[in-house]
């Protein structure tokens, strides 16, 4: 049985950012009066950014109930711009009064193998006390989402919460990501697709008979209940 899907198809940049602000935000707030808090999984990228600057300047959100932590990052220094720590820092945390305690982010500072056994058991310990309330997900044009590049490592789909990938599409190719179990426990995922290129890509996953290990989205598609925002 595969879960709902809703497409929001918007007409421009303003729009995109003012639907995806009050999704993420509506899920923050019932989450906060269903059970006193939110847990929030966030992917980094250019797409989200204004979503995110846009959601800290939410004057109705009581921060102090929410918790973030990051699908995936680049091993890479937190203040770099490259990183999405450093991305979160710059738009949503400007305004938002999150408590440090509750950012949870890999230690980039770490050695890499040491990092990513650190955040597998920080996730860990976050998800023994709540599934995540939401999950926010971009889509790269090769189908990779957090940064799980097809073809998916089987250790991705295995009850591990955080493995180590590497691409060599982009510039910095060691990184950080959570697996497809911590996805696919998230109660339910935001899909923010930008521009003909990415609106392309999810019809030929939608159109392909491949499964997750070529296009890891769908294994998302199939266990939680998402929202997919277009715009272009």
């Amino acid at each position: 049985m595969v879960a709902p899907l809703t497409i929001i198809e918007t007409d421009d940049a303003q729009s995109f950012c003012e639907r995806g602000t009050e999704c993420i935000a509506s899920v923050i707030r019932s989450s906060i009066t269903e059970r006193n808090r939110c847990l929030l999984g966030l992917s980094g990228g250019k797409t989200p950014a204004p979503i995110y600057e846009a959601l800290g300047k939410e004057k109705d959100i009581d921060w102090s109930k929410v918790w973030i932590f990051l699908v995936d990052d680049r091993y890479i220094r937190s203040d770099s711009p490259h990183s999405n720590q450093f991305l979160l820092r710059s738009t949503l945390l400007r305004n938002a009064p999150i408590p440090d305690s509750q950012l949870l982010f890999p230690q980039t500072n770490l050695e890499y193998e040491a990092c990513v056994t650190e955040y597998d058991q920080v996730i860990g310990a976050a998800l023994s006390k709540q599934a995540p309330d939401l999950i926010v997900l971009g889509m790269g044009n090769d189908g990779h989402i957090a940064s799980l590049f097809p073809p998916v490592p089987d250790e991705a789909h295995r009850p591990k919460n955080v493995i180590a990938t590497q691409t060599e599409k982009f510039d910095i190719p060691k990184r950080i990501s959570v697996t497809l179990p911590v996805l696919t426990k998230a109660k339910q995922a935001l899909f923010l697709l930008q521009g003909k290129e990415k609106k392309r890509v999810w019809e030929d996953m939608m159109g392909s008979e491949e499964d997750e290990k070529r296009w890891p989205g769908k294994g998302v598609l199939e266990r939680v209940a998402t929202t997919v925002l277009m715009a272009g």
